[in-house]
């Protein structure tokens, strides 16, 4: 019970006994996501309804900082070929910026770019296209208390 995050409790009296479980409710941790695309916005939607996720998209570069200043997301989902800005320039922006800089960035591309991902400062790299599986363990993985995120 305690690896799962529950609390069990046993309480045993002559002729009596009494268990009390305590489950955690589910936290909804806020992720931002920024792709110009809609239907990927839609997709990663999809994928997050019912999970402990609550996903806050947008599709105009410029709305990202001031979003991410007022949600303080757990994660950063980030498209790199977009039309009004290079990705990979935002994700400069993100590392520097003091409100964004310790916030993992998830870099989803069509672009076989992994390591350029990973040396300008993202925390974890997605193919397109995305599996579910693969996007919610990518967050799982993020958004752990080991991976030092915030």
């Amino acid at each position: 019970a305690q690896l799962c995050g529950v609390d069990l409790t046993i309480s045993v009296d002559p002729g009596s006994w009494r268990a009390r479980l305590a489950i955690p409710g589910l936290e909804h941790l806020p992720v931002l996501a920024l792709d110009d695309n809609a239907d990927t916005l839609h997709l990663l939607q999809r994928y997050t309804a019912g999970t402990r996720y609550r996903l806050v998209v947008t599709r105009d570069p410029q709305a990202l900082l001031p979003l991410a200043q007022r949600l303080a997301p757990r994660a950063i989902v980030l498209d790199v070929m977009m039309p009004q800005i290079d990705g990979w320039k935002v994700l400069g922006r993100l590392r520097q910026h003091p409100d964004t800089s310790q916030v993992p960035v998830i870099v989803c591309t069509i672009l076989p770019q992994e390591d350029l991902a990973f040396s300008l400062g993202a925390s974890a790299y997605l193919r397109k296209p995305l599996k579910r599986a693969d996007f919610l363990a990518a967050l799982d993985r993020v958004t752990s208390p080991a991976s030092g995120s915030r």
